[in-house]
Order: structure tokens, then C-alpha cells, then sequence
């Protein structure tokens, strides 16, 4: 799309704002959501993250002692 035909849709969409924006009108109340609190699932799950992390993290570290290990000896 060049310059001039981004100009001309412009053109048009300030030639007719009612019909480039559309609301609707609507009597009736929305209804609040729930907020979602502390959830004993979700609790769990970032637990497990937690230690499969820490898993992560000591099995590099004695991978890392390892191979220092035996690149000194």
C-alpha cells in the first residue's frame, strides 16, 4: 500500500465517522467476574515449576564441577 492510496481511505473514513465507528447501546448491567484468587491447583503447579527449576539449576551446576574437575586434573 503506497502513500497515496493510504491518503485516499483516510479521505473516506473522515467522508462518513458514523459509520467508521459503531456502539451499541445496551440497557441491561454487565455482570462481574469473579476475581480468581489463590487457587490451591495453581499454587501446586508453580510449586512443581519451582522444583523442576532448582532441579535444572543443581544438575548444571554439578555438570559444571564435573567438567572443571576433570579439565584441572
Amino acid at each position: 500500500m503506497n502513500f497515496h492510496e493510504r491518503a485516499e481511505i483516510n479521505e473516506r473514513q473522515k467522508a462518513r465517522p458514523a459509520e467508521a465507528v459503531s456502539q451499541v447501546d445496551t440497557s441491561e448491567e454487565l455482570v462481574e467476574t469473579p476475581e480468581a484468587g489463590s487457587s490451591l491447583l495453581a499454587l501446586g503447579g508453580l510449586g512443581l515449576a519451582a522444583i523442576a527449576m532448582l532441579g535444572w539449576v543443581c544438575a548444571l551446576a554439578w555438570f559444571a564441577w564435573r567438567l572443571v574437575d576433570w579439565l584441572l586434573s
